[in-house]
Parts: structure tokens; sequence; C-alpha cells
């Protein structure tokens, strides 16, 4: 059975804004978060506080291989079925989203423009949700309210300044794929599921999973069954016709059932995976958690994601920990929960201004706003414990050295400072032997620069290969040669 259509007064609708003038606030908002956040974003770049380093430094290599390089990268992450490179054409995953950044990439080649398209994509949440509440209430009112809480989002902060990962630009996505597919706007929902699927072949399912969500209004049995049918193919045909594919095709014929695999692990116990579960929606989604039960079949496409992170993947704990980065795998359950809680608000804030009694609402939005407010200081509070991998101090000769560093040099670094030295053919790192140049611990003359984590690497392994030691930070060696 369809779930019933939101019903709103025709009374209140004399107290509406007008459009342009509703959506002046909401790209202020959008731009001053957007403005904000890469503010933050840079400092951090700055700081050598990244999410990971490594990772921040395969994306710029591999941007800067495609725009200014050979087509070629020595920064090569580790799947558990794959290893990317060294052409840029060998990927883990399939995120055609890059294609779309190169041509701003190609004018500005620099991670910290990476960070820009991350903060600017991120924060287009604000009018997905902004258009979801009001095509699910009709309001305004409720429309401006819901996209003014959505930033209030606990995990929101951590997710957009975790560096740039094209998970995490699908979130918008996500909120207008639902919007479009409970209007039945084919526009909409194309455009929706479009972006999500570029943003990496995990939302493939969540498309697939959307046969499950029924429109707003009636309709007949006949255009329910192609809906559906349509949700299907498009899912699950991107992801067994194109994705594993394209594993075989550049991976290997063995990456397809090695990339299953990974969904076959014992994980943690039962309780853990409860307390997991829980801390994610009482500290990631605060009240939001509760509005999302008014919209239960949309929140019941969450609930396998949920499951699957809980499971081995990532815990609200993690924030506390240098492996923080790994919240992007909460992306999908965190825009699929956020996408049933803002449908939910919709049905709330409509129900409540039905209400004789005028103060409910208000009370209700107070609420909302204390209990984000608590979730975000103990989230907040947790990430306030990621250890600074770089003292402050410290950081800005060490930007000294690495501005030093030629166009065509070779680099051996630690994971973390290697994001600002990623505009070069060559960097390698010491850590996995998959990250090793050639060779090593003898190093080809084309690597004229080691930056070092102090106490990983003997300094005689450098000064033997003639390399001197420029610098020595509590925190980071330089050596040149």
């Amino acid at each position: 059975m369809n779930d019933p259509p939101v019903a709103t007064l025709p009374s209140r609708r004399r107290f509406r804004l007008s459009d342009a003038r509703s959506w002046l606030v909401i790209i202020a908002m959008t731009l001053a978060l957007a403005a904000i956040t890469t503010h933050q974003s840079f400092t951090r770049y700055r700081e050598f506080r990244s999410g990971f380093s490594w990772d921040l430094a395969y994306y710029n290599q591999w941007f800067w291989a495609m725009t200014r390089g050979d087509g070629l990268i020595t920064v090569r992450p580790l799947a558990a079925y794959a290893e990317e490179g060294p052409s840029v054409w060998k990927m883990n995953y399939i995120a055609p989203i890059r294609f779309a950044i190169l041509p701003l990439y190609a004018l500005v080649p620099d991670p910290r423009t990476l960070l820009l398209v991350q903060n600017a994509v991120f924060w287009l949440m604000i009018p997905a949700a902004y258009t979801l509440i009001r095509s699910e209430s009709k309001s305004e009112t409720l429309a401006i309210s819901g996209a003014a809480l959505t930033p209030l989002t606990p995990l929101a902060w951590p997710l957009v300044w975790n560096d740039f990962r094209e998970l995490q630009l699908a979130i918008p996505f996500v909120l207008w794929a639902i919007q479009g597919w409970r209007e039945r706007n084919r526009v909409t929902t194309a455009a929706g599921i479009a972006g999500m699927l570029a943003c990496r072949q995990e939302f493939a399912l969540v498309v697939a999973g959307l046969w499950i969500v029924p429109a707003r209004e009636p309709e007949t049995a006949d255009q329910r069954r192609r809906w559906a049918l349509a949700a299907l193919v498009v899912g699950i045909g991107w992801f067994a016709f194109v994705f594993l594919p394209y594993l075989a095709w550049r991976v290997g014929p063995h990456a397809p059932a090695d990339y299953l695999g990974q969904f076959a692990g014992t994980g943690a116990p039962i309780r853990e995976i409860v307390a997991a579960a829980l801390e994610f929606l009482i500290i990631g989604l605060g009240p939001w958690a509760v509005c999302a039960v008014f919209a239960p079949r949309v929140a019941v496409l969450a609930l396998p994601w949920l499951w699957r992170v809980s499971h081995e993947l990532w815990t609200v704990r993690t924030l506390e920990m240098e492996s923080w980065h790994h919240v992007r795998y909460a992306v999908p359950m965190t825009a699929l929960f956020l996408a049933a809680a803002l449908v939910g608000y919709a049905r709330i804030g409509s129900w409540l201004s039905r209400r004789p009694q005028r103060g409910w609402a208000p009370a209700a939005l107070l609420l909302m706003i204390a209990g984000l407010s608590a979730s975000n200081v103990a989230l907040q509070l947790l990430f306030a414990k990621v250890p600074r991998p770089i003292s402050l101090a410290e950081s800005e000769p060490l930007r000294y050295w690495i501005d030093q560093v030629g166009p065509e040099d070779g680099v051996l670094t630690a994971y973390e400072v290697a994001a600002p030295l990623s505009s070069r053919r060559s960097l390698y790192s010491y850590r996995l032997d998959e990250n090793k140049p050639a060779g090593y611990p003898r190093l080809a003359p084309s690597i004229r620069w080691a930056f070092v984590r102090t106490g990983e690497v003997p300094p005689l392994l450098f000064l033997s290969q003639g390399f001197a030691q420029v610098s020595s930070g509590p925190g980071i060696q330089v050596f040149w040669r």
C-alpha cells in the first residue's frame, strides 16, 4: 500500500514566502557554508591534518597525470581485490564524476582544487533538502527550516572535512533522487540517479532499492510496476554489467569474485554491531533518527547499509582515531537516513501545523535544535581526540622544504605529507611494499627528496646514497641530493 500523501492547510498558503526570496535564503546558506568549510579544509591541508594525505595524493596525482602528465601514476592505493594504476584507466572502482571535474582541475592543478570541489558539491545538500521538504509538505516555511537544520547533522562535519572523496559528493544526489522518485518526476529522478551512479558503484544498489519506496501520490499498479522495474534494471544493470565487467577487464578475471568476497566476512559480534548502529543513530544523526521513523519506507533503504558499516567498516568511535577518514563508508546510510528524516520532518511539520495549539511547532523545532546540538557536541568531543601527526610549529618550515621540490624531482615520502608533493610524476612511500620504488632501499637517481617520519627509516640509508639531511623535525626528517 502506498504511503498517504502529506496533507496541508490551504489557509496556510497565503503565508508562504515567494520562490525568489526563498531561493535567495537557500543560496546564501549554501554559499556561506561552502566558504566556511573550504577555509577550514584549506587550513587542515596547510597544517597536514588531512583525513588521509596518501589518498588525497592519489586523487591529485590521478588528475595531474590526466591533465599534465603521461597518464601514469605512482601513488597506487590498495583494495582487497585490486591495486590502482599504474595507468590512470585502471581503477579499483567506477566514479565518472571525476571527468566532470577535469576541466576545472586543468585550470588550477592543485590538491586544493579538489578540496574546493568537495565543499561546493557537498553543501548542495541544502538546496536538495529544501526541494525535498517542499515537495513533501508544500510549505515554504517547513522547507526553509528543514534546510537550515540540515547542516546541523552531526556526521556532516567530519564528512565534509574528509578531503576529497567521490562517495561524499553523492549526498545531494541521493536527496534529489528520492524527491524525484516520490514525485514520479522523470527529470529530477534521472538527474539524481545519474549523480549517484557517477559517485561510485555502491549507489547502483541504492538505485535498485528504490523499488520499495512508494510514490507520494496514489498511482495505478501498472505505473508502480514500470517505475520499480526501471529502478531494478538501472541499478542492477550498472553494477552487474558495467562495474563488474570493468573490474574483469582492467584488473583481471578474478577481480569481480574478489570484490564480492569482501561482503562475506564474519565481522563483529551481534552485540557490538547493535551498539555501533545505536551510536550512529544517536550521535551521528541525533533527532533526525526520530524523524526518519515517520518515513519508514524510505528509512528501510538505509538499514542494510547501517548493518554493513556497523558490521566491520566503521563506528562513531573511529572518529577519535587516526583512521577517522573511514567515515566515508558511512555515506550511503547517512544519505538515506537523512532523506527519510527530511520526509519525516515534512510529515511531522504538516501534522503540527494542523493542530489547534500553535505552540507545538516551535517547541518541536527547539527540541530538534537542542537534540542536534547535543549530538554535535558529543561527536566533536570524539573528533577532537584525533592525534595531530605534525605539530603546528613544525608545519610552516616543512612547507618551505616542500616548496623547494622541483616539478621533475622524484620523492620518497611518509603518508602524512604526501598530498602537497603529489603534483609530480614520481611519488613513492616506504611503508608498504606496493608503494615502494623499484629497487628500494636503493633509490634511483631521479629520486632527489625524501620526507620520512622521524624514527621510521635510519638516516644512514639516505646519507650513504648521497643525500644530505636538510631538516630534522620532531615529526618529519627531510633529505635532499
